[in-house]
């Protein structure tokens, strides 16, 4: 026996030995198993909160409160903070509990809705579960009946023996704490029925500060219970939660605006009725998409579940959810929009009308493509601006892998076959092309605009060509041949100045050779759709200059875009030199070597480029990962690089 192998086995005797002698080894060792139990894996407070009103829900509640209780303030102590929360409580006027019924709740798999579809709960995990997750000790308070007591039963881990049987202690009799006795006076509200639930003392929340836990409940809360809020109200903390809807397209809810309005777009919508079965013969488990009634009897075949899932995808407008920029001061509903989606990249999964999680992973390797799973995007910037989700029915359960805190979803591998089969992977990829191109579309509108403020002063480029030029001793020249030609240029050009400014044809001769002095080199802008992607040509004394063609591909797809990026000007000032030194080249070779250069750029470089950049952009635009950090004009926030 090695070391390693020993030491194991004297922490083995160790344990061994702290058991009592009339040890019946229990399935669950109470005091262990519980602890561990305490780190079930809920994303945070409020997705264990989900589990109480969940409850309440199931009971038929109308009106949920949720409490945050903080100290006294009257007996502060040195160290306690006004606005710490030292209670929650979920207080609903559903259809209560019997005695015997809130005992039984407060264990693992105390629930009445395991084999009934039609509900939202069903494991009988989440009262228990979601309570010792955020605290040692939990309470209910319940009553079927105004005539009849309080009926009270507590959860207390610290009150468990280390090893030995344990259950829950029986019901007693009792009042409702202070804290939530006043809420109800607050809202003139009388406990006649239904189910008061108390976390004492909770050590695990996600926010120690009533207004920043308050706010996370709110806003979980709304989106979660969306379809629910019209049948009852969910109060936090005085405060109700408003129905907010992640895809922006349900009328009423926060944030929505008509689609003739510039609101969300659906672009893609299906129900799929499904059937889950178990080959007899090889006993594999495989969901099919029935086409008829025929399809759900099929010899060989058992039955397991069947359901439908309600497909949409939705399309947000450039501009619809942007983050905000640092320097602007202020929310807009864009910006709100935007937080909203930011935890919301990927397929959102409803159950039962209740929100369960957005899956960010879609099945994406060669062998997943392989194996007929579907061709998915990549979720990156632009999977905030479009949206899917898939709704289905409890029944459908062990399809889409629903785990028993209802806060995680794993689908079988035949979802994600139908799905590709339906075409949604294929709809997604759409949407990720558009918002590539309707994003492009806009910053290159954007781009145009400060293109043509930028003309009016020398850029950077051309500053360093200038210079360049006096380095080496060669500025730009105007051959023999084109100086009657450029001449012809200056005094249209003289002309024109002149009759804008009512100045003096020879005031501006001068004015002009000084500018042509300053600024030898200009960089301009000009539309040609059938036209090259840049074309040189001589401004009025000689200048050269460049002409980049606004409606090519080299500037859509390419220049327009560079200060979209970090480093971006410094790489156009790059680019207009090298335009600037093609276009001198030619505009001062002889003429034949000016024709070649000429028919290059027209026939051989512009086409190349524009089809190239074209394929580029195609082909790209579901891999590239765009910046996150986006203004609702469509520009980057210029803090973010």
């Amino acid at each position: 026996m090695t070391n390693s192998q020993n030491s194991e086995i004297k922490r083995q005797q160790k344990y061994l030995d702290r058991l009592p002698d009339n040890y019946q080894f229990p399935l669950f060792n109470t005091k262990q198993a519980l602890q561990s139990q305490r780190q079930n894996g809920y994303k945070n407070t409020a997705a264990a909160a989900r589990e109480i009103v969940d409850n309440a829900l199931e009971a038929g509640a109308k009106h949920v409160d949720v409490v945050l209780c903080r100290p006294d303030q009257r007996h502060l102590k040195k160290h306690d903070r006004k606005n710490a929360v030292s209670a929650v409580a979920f207080i609903d006027d559903g259809s209560g509990m019997l005695p015997l019924m809130a005992r039984y709740a407060l264990s693992w798999g105390g629930g009445t809705h395991f084999d009934d579809h039609d509900f939202i709960g069903k494991f009988g995990f989440g009262l228990p579960n979601a309570s010792i997750n955020q605290t040692t000790k939990v309470a209910v308070y319940t009553r079927t009946d105004a005539s009849e007591p309080i009926t009270v039963v507590e959860l207390d881990l610290d009150a468990f023996d280390e090893h030995g049987l344990q259950s829950i202690p029986e019901p007693t009799e009792g009042e409702l704490p202070d804290f939530v006795s006043d809420a109800l006076k607050r809202q003139d509200r009388m406990f006649e029925t239904g189910t008061v639930v108390v976390w004492d003392k909770p050590d695990r929340l996600t926010y120690r500060m009533a207004p920043d836990l308050k706010s996370l409940l709110i806003d979980d809360f709304g989106s979660t219970y969306r379809n629910h809020l019209k049948n009852f109200t969910l109060m936090v903390d005085g405060t109700e939660v408003e129905a907010v809807d992640p895809l922006f397209t349900s009328p009423g809810m926060k944030y929505f605006v008509p689609e003739d309005e510039g609101g969300a777009t659906v672009t893609f919508e299906r129900s799929l009725p499904l059937r889950y079965f178990i080959d007899e013969e090889t006993g594999g488990r495989h969901l099919s998409k029935p086409e008829k009634d025929d399809d759900l009897d099929v010899e060989g075949e058992k039955t397991i579940a069947t359901g439908v899932a309600h497909i949409r995808v939705v399309r947000l407008p450039v501009g619809f959810a942007e983050s905000k920029a640092k320097k602007k001061k202020g929310l807009t509903d864009a910006n709100r929009r935007f937080e909203i989606r930011k935890s919301r990249r990927g397929m959102c999964f409803v159950r039962a009308g209740r929100e369960i999680e957005t899956l960010d992973a879609f099945p994406r390797s060669a062998k997943d493509q392989a194996s007929g799973l579907g061709n998915w995007p990549l979720l990156q910037g632009y999977a905030y601006h479009w949206g899917i989700e898939v709704s289905f029915e409890p029944s459908l359960d062990d399809v889409f892998g629903i785990t028993n805190d209802k806060q995680t979803v794993r689908p079988l591998e035949d979802v994600w076959r139908i799905l590709s089969q339906e075409g949604v992977d294929e709809a997604l990829m759409r949407e990720n092309n558009w918002q590539s191109k309707a994003r492009r579309k806009k910053q290159t509108e954007k781009a145009k605009e400060a293109d043509k403020a930028r003309e009016s002063k020398p850029t950077t480029g051309e500053l360093a060509a200038a210079a360049a030029n006096v380095v080496s001793g060669r500025p730009p020249a105007v051959p023999d041949t084109k100086q009657e030609s450029v001449d012809e240029v200056t005094k249209i050009e003289v002309a024109r100045r002149a009759k804008e400014t009512k100045k003096q044809a020879s005031e501006i001769e001068e004015a002009m050779k000084e500018e042509r002095r300053r600024r030898p080199y200009r960089v301009a802008f000009a539309e040609d759709p059938n036209g090259p992607f840049y074309m040189p040509e001589y401004g009025h004394n000689g200048q050269v200059v460049a002409k980049i063609n606004t409606t090519h591909p080299f500037y859509t797809h390419v220049y327009s875009q560079l200060v979209q990026n970090f480093g971006g000007e410094r790489a156009r000032d790059t680019i207009d030199l090298l335009l600037l030194m093609l276009s001198q080249s030619e505009l001062e070779a002889e003429e034949m070597l000016e024709l070649f250069y000429s028919a290059q750029r027209i026939d051989k470089w512009s086409p190349f480029l524009r089809n190239a950049l074209t394929i580029l952009e195609n082909g790209i635009a579901d891999t590239e990962d765009p910046d996150e950090n986006l203004e609702p004009d469509g520009e980057p926030d210029e803090d973010a690089a």
